[in-house]
């Protein structure tokens, strides 16, 4: 019942929308105020719909009705009720909800303050992009024709051919396939609507953009335009840090930035709007770049819609491992971007010869030449980017089965274009604050460029850089440190709310500086006897079998449980165990490993995770994935994970053994399991180690009669504790020993107590009352085994924390610049 409820307010949703949108076109054609009040109360009911069947689905979520395909197929049982309110968004219905949800609370304060003539067109074109969206959940089969993807809809009727329901029409799962064990973590509830957020308020300038078109007003929009932008760059700007972040501590990469498309689906809006904001800056101080504005507030939600194409629609399936799955939304996915991007373009160009040009060309060396030069390669950027992303599909064109573009593409085009973007930030500074010539200009720059320089060589002796190209990007990044950290300082002497655009260049600087130094010198942390070894791959002294140089250094080091290894000749290494743990992942263990200066400074644990992924294994294979554990220091951090250890590969060999075992092919190793056993003598109170276990006999228990045999005369439990010393866990085993009568004879009844866990079996076989001491016969314990073992990869990762400081001072720059630049517009509005 809930679940039609759900699909009715959806569509009402919907139809209130389409409505809306026939309202706000007759306000905008005709200038009235009546159907502008009309289309306002039309987009509140749709707003009240949408959020009502948003609020059912969390709430069929959190009572795990699993007969309702996406509840099924994104929750489970055993998941937290965070991570269960996370699952509302972690599929692409509820993702398109929350997208659509946000963008709807942004249209009330278009309402609220938007000015004349631009509010109904504006709400038109808001309310054009929530037509196309809610279009995406709505789930209709119009003559077989299926229009969007319900999250109301049952497994039933997503899988109408199961065989399961074609016997049990009525079948509820009794559990969920549960949430991608990835998506559990902190950084990952909150990524995604931070990134909708973005996505939504992206929409703003493009249709100011479109409504100053519509209009013929080709200045007044920009200034409230501007916000929204500045909020909207703000917005996908933390969803990328977050989402860096999130890969940098949870996946065994080793970075923050892989070029995946939907990294690249924040990012390149994300550059098309900031080339947006300082042509919009520009126009608004020199009634200039008029063209230029329009296009990149078009473009920057153009794009947004075609990487959610490019994400959402399975056409990148198999060249991104997070694009996601294709629920049939190709036909309208595609629509939508045409749409936007016809409509958009189309409206841009049909006007472009009334779009104002400025009287004159700028000279080089002024503000206006120097920001738009700027723009354009921020443009430039996002094209490559958008190339690089796309590629698999343009190369259909000419091949089968084309793959996507190595991570050199990106970085090798990337690099120079950011080169020049940072010389051009400390220029356009000193040009946007004062009119300078080429002589004073030069004058002004000498003592930031003495400040670089001196940066620069102390860099490249302390890195020991010995790449030219490194060293000139090092420049031009410490050139964008300290020559707009010095206009900073001025400017904050005068006037300190102008400081936005500096302060945002001095982070974009500090991000290069923080990019190079953590990707290009991570250092392997390990033993003595490797790094000599990976001395020599590196002087090419060492060949392989086949007589060839190996060119592979080794980066991983095994640690012995208990044995303290020396890596790097600063810290003595022990692996101390690993607890496993049920309560966020099943199966999960993490591993304890001591670091200990050899300086004398404070010792310090690290805790990397590794556990099965759930979803995609199998009885027949577990596939296993990892979370590492980071050491965060001012200068450096420490970045392990775990690559490999016995628990693992006990695991695995369980799985393949019981795997063969039920094809019938594993009898000979049934026989050897069967074949080692042990029998253990033991005085109460002793403890043994037997294998890598310890035993102990703790004490005698009585036992209930229920349990022995007739005509018992002696029943005793022994009370006995097995103890893993890797994982520290301690199972309690309580095997029966009895003595009973039949016929005139004497019989021991000695049931064995069985440990899943471990494969074992224990059996009572004797007392010995005069000595106070017990016999075990244990089946299943290896005689000879290896000791446990854990493989771990470390990295030295220099200067990580600057990446993340320039991040957060862009954040800041952009928020003072909205700030400022929302101040004015409410004045505005007031008067």
């Amino acid at each position: 019942m809930l679940g039609i409820l759900g699909k009715i307010l959806i569509s009402a949703s919907f139809v209130t929308s389409v409505i809306a949108l026939i309202y706000y076109y007759l306000a905008s054609r005709n200038d009235e105020n009546k159907p502008l009040r009309v289309g306002n109360w039309l987009f509140a009911a749709k707003t009240v719909f949408l959020l009502a069947g948003s609020g059912i689905l969390v709430y069929l979520i959190f009572q795990h009705q699993f007969q309702y395909y996406y509840v099924f197929n994104y929750t489970s049982l055993d998941l937290t009720p965070r991570y269960l309110f996370s699952a509302f968004y972690g599929g692409q219905e509820g993702s398109f909800m929350l997208w659509i949800l946000f963008s709807a609370f942004i249209g009330f304060g278009l309402m609220k303050w938007t000015r004349p003539p631009y509010r109904g067109p504006v709400l038109f074109f808001l309310t054009l992009t929530q037509v196309f969206l809610l279009s995406m959940i709505l789930g209709w089969d119009i003559f077989g024709t299926k229009l969007g993807a319900s999250p109301f809809r049952t497994i039933a009727e997503e899988m109408p051919n199961a065989p399961f329901l074609q016997s049990n029409p009525d079948f509820v799962p009794a559990d969920g396939s549960g949430l991608n064990d990835l998506l559990k973590s902190p950084w990952m509830m909150i990524h995604p609507p931070v990134l909708f957020i973005g996505f939504a308020m992206m929409t703003i300038p493009y249709c100011f953009a479109m409504a100053a078109l519509w209009k013929r007003t080709y200045n007044e929009w920009v200034n409230p335009a501007l916000p929204w932008t500045l909020g909207a760059n703000v917005a996908l700007l933390t969803a990328i840090f977050l989402g860096g972040y999130w890969a940098y501590v949870t996946l065994s990469f080793g970075g923050y930035w892989a070029w995946d498309p939907v990294e690249n689906a924040s990012l390149v809006p994300w550059l098309i709007g900031t080339a947006g904001i300082h042509t919009m800056i520009i126009q608004r101080k020199s009634a200039v770049a008029q063209k230029s504005s329009i296009l990149f507030a078009i473009l920057a939600y153009v794009f947004i819609v075609y990487e959610t194409f490019l994400t959402r629609s399975g056409i990148l399936g198999s060249s991104s491992v997070h694009s996601f799955v294709d629920l049939g939304l190709y036909n309208q996915l595609l629509a939508f971007m045409l749409v936007v991007t016809l409509v958009g373009l189309g409206l841009f160009f049909w006007r472009y010869k009334e779009l104002p040009s400025p009287d004159k060309e700028s000279s080089i060396l002024s503000r206006e030449f120097m920001t738009v030069t700027g723009a354009m390669a921020l443009l430039i950027l996002g094209l490559v980017i958008i190339l690089g992303t796309s590629s698999p599909i343009l190369g259909r064109l000419f091949v089968e089965n084309p793959t996507p573009p190595e991570i050199s593409f990106y970085n090798d085009w990337s690099m120079p274009i950011v080169m020049i973007m940072a010389i051009l930030t400390v220029i356009g500074q000193f040009l946007f604050w004062k009119k300078h010539d080429a002589e004073s200009l030069a004058s002004a720059l000498i003592n930031p460029l003495l400040v670089t320089s001196a940066l620069t060589i102390a860099s490249i002796i302390w890195g020991d850089v010995r790449n030219l190209y490194y060293m000139a990007y090092l420049f031009c990044g410490w050139f964008a440190v300290v020559g707009n950290g010095w206009m900073m300082i001025k400017l904050a002497m005068k006037k300190p709310k102008l400081i936005g655009g500096s302060l945002t260049h001095l982070g974009f600087g500090m991000l290069l500086v923080g990019i190079l130094a953590s990707s290009a010198y991570n250092e392997p942390l390990v033993d003595q006897k490797t790094a000599e070894y990976n001395a020599a791959v590196e002087r090419g002294e060492v060949t392989d079998e086949q007589g060839f140089t190996v060119t592979q250094k080794e980066e991983m080091l095994v640690l012995n449980l208990n044995e303290p290894v020396l890596i790097d000749g600063r810290y003595m290494v022990t692996y101390e165990g690993y607890d496993l743990d049920n309560s966020v992942r099943r199966g999960q263990q993490t591993y304890k490993l001591r670091f200990e200066p050899v300086n004398g400074g404070k010792a310090f644990y690290m805790k990397p995770e590794v556990y099965p992924m759930l979803t995609s294994s199998s009885q027949e294979n577990i596939q296993w994935s990892v979370d590492p554990d980071v050491r965060t220091g001012l200068l450096s951090d420490i970045y392990l994970y775990v690559g490999g250890s016995s628990y693992v590969e006990e695991q695995n060999n369980r799985v393949s053994e019981r795997s063969q075992m039920m094809q019938n092919v594993a009898e000979q190793d049934t026989m050897d399991a069967e074949e080692q056993i042990q029998n253990i003598k033991f005085a109460l109170g002793e403890t043994i180690d037997v294998g890598k276990f310890k035993i102990r006999f703790v004490n005698y228990s009585r036992t209930d009669s229920a349990s022995l045999p007739p005509n018992t005369s002696i029943g005793v439990r022994a009370e006995v504790e097995l103890i893993h010393p890797a994982s520290e866990r301690v199972i309690t085993v309580d095997p029966l020993f009895a003595v009973y009568s039949e016929n005139g004879q004497s019989y021991i009844y000695s049931p064995p107590s069985f440990i899943p866990e471990f494969d074992l079996e224990f059996q009572f076989t004797q007392i010995f009352p005069q000595e106070n001491s017990i016999e075990l016969t244990v089946t299943g314990l290896e005689e000879e085994y290896d000791p446990e073992w854990v493989l771990i990869v470390a990295d030295e990762k220099p200067f990580i924390s600057v990446v993340w400081a320039g991040t957060f001072v862009l954040m800041a720059g952009f928020s003072l610049s909205i700030f400022r630049h929302w101040g004015r517009e409410r004045k505005k509005n007031k008067e």
